[in-house]
């Protein structure tokens, strides 16, 4: 089932938390290596109010003086207090828990405009050049072992390049805004549990490509984004999982034929939808599909990725088509009238197997 498969443990993470649900304080203990935490004092008693949560974080700074930090209007559904967390407000938390973000191992994770605060289950390995952690809140049924194992077997065999020092993938509720999603910091959330999607897609897969772009794209090329982590995401479960088909991925690019009024190059056909999504990835199976034909499979669309992370300006539309006849070694002009919506995009991703 898997070509590759790796396993590490997480290590604990400590502070100390009392939530109110309903007027009911409960207090929770976690350990933090190298934080000393908590106190007889669970921290001040709050209400409940119009249905929110109120967290109050007991911790110990560097001096060694017992500190207590209070979050209202916390989401319910993103706490637990039988399983020692809480996801909140990132800059609702004082400088002093906010300043131990440096690494997923501490009682505080920050990942965008969130914080992760609590017990946590972590597991992280080595890939492609970088390090990727998963970072799961206690009692959520998600294995952060396995999904790092999944993750490197099946994202692990393509090189992707960049300078991406580390990426942070936290396991949230799904009532958060987007089935995943990657900040600027190259830490994200994935609210699906299941690591395949059931078809020819993972968001995990998905949002680690996101973070692995480090390149940076000129106006007409801002589609390539989200079409890339799509396509890509569909290509290593393909070709590295054989739960997902050849025919899966073609079925999945066919997918959406609503979408072919959206102009890739022209972001307001599309803004606000997902359409690119689509209407990129199949541009991208025939791209992928020209480079497999023209080397005899001995480069694909990966090899463009790794050169748009290796580029100092922002990739055009032109240096885009050019990086594709680097690996083509014939002029690909139809590829620019792809994107600018002035030709439909070939039918060729069926040759892309």
């Amino acid at each position: 089932m898997l070509s590759r498969f790796q396993q590490l443990s997480g290590s604990a993470v400590s502070v100390v938390l009392a939530v109110l649900f309903a007027g009911v304080v409960v207090s929770v203990v976690v350990l933090e290596p190298g934080v000393i935490v908590g106190g007889d004092d669970p921290g001040p008693s709050v209400e409940s109010v119009s249905g929110e949560t109120t967290v109050t974080i007991s911790y110990t700074d560097a001096t060694g003086a017992a500190q207590t930090a209070t979050v209202s209007g916390v989401d319910p559904t993103r706490t637990s207090a039988a399983d020692d967390w809480a996801i909140v407000d990132r800059s609702s938390l004082p400088p002093a828990l906010r300043a131990v973000d440096d690494g997923p191992a501490h009682g505080v994770v920050g990942f965008g405009e969130w914080a992760l605060v609590g017990a946590t289950k972590t597991a992280t390995v080595p890939i492609d050049g970088t390090t990727l952690t998963v970072v799961v809140p206690a009692g959520r049924d998600v294995d952060p072992d396995r999904k790092v194992g999944f993750i490197e077997a099946f994202a692990g065999p393509y090189s992707l390049s960049g300078d991406t020092d580390s990426v942070v993938l936290v396991s949230v509720p799904d009532t958060f805004p987007n089935r995943g999603l990657m900040y600027a910091d190259d830490r994200g959330y994935v609210t699906t549990e299941s690591f395949w999607d059931g078809d020819a897609h993972s968001v995990w897969i998905h949002e680690y490509i996101h973070a692995r772009q480090d390149f940076r794209t000129a106006d007409g090329m801002t589609w390539f984004r989200e079409a890339s982590a799509r396509y890509l995401s569909q290509r290593f479960m393909q070709e590295q999982y054989e739960g997902v088909t050849t025919s899966d991925v073609h079925a999945a690019l066919a997918g959406r034929s609503e979408d072919t009024a959206v102009t890739l190059a022209n972001r307001t056909t599309w803004d606000g939808t997902n359409g690119h999504y689509y209407v990129g990835a199949r541009l991208l199976a025939a791209v992928d599909a020209e480079i497999r034909a023209a080397s005899e499979g001995d480069h694909t669309v990966v090899d463009v990725f790794w050169a748009m992370n290796a580029e100092d300006d922002p990739v055009t539309i032109e240096r885009f088509v050019e990086l594709v006849e680097r690996w083509t070694e014939r002029d690909q002009p139809w590829i620019r009238d792809a994107i600018e919506g002035d030709r439909p995009i070939p039918e060729r991703h069926e040759r892309s197997n």
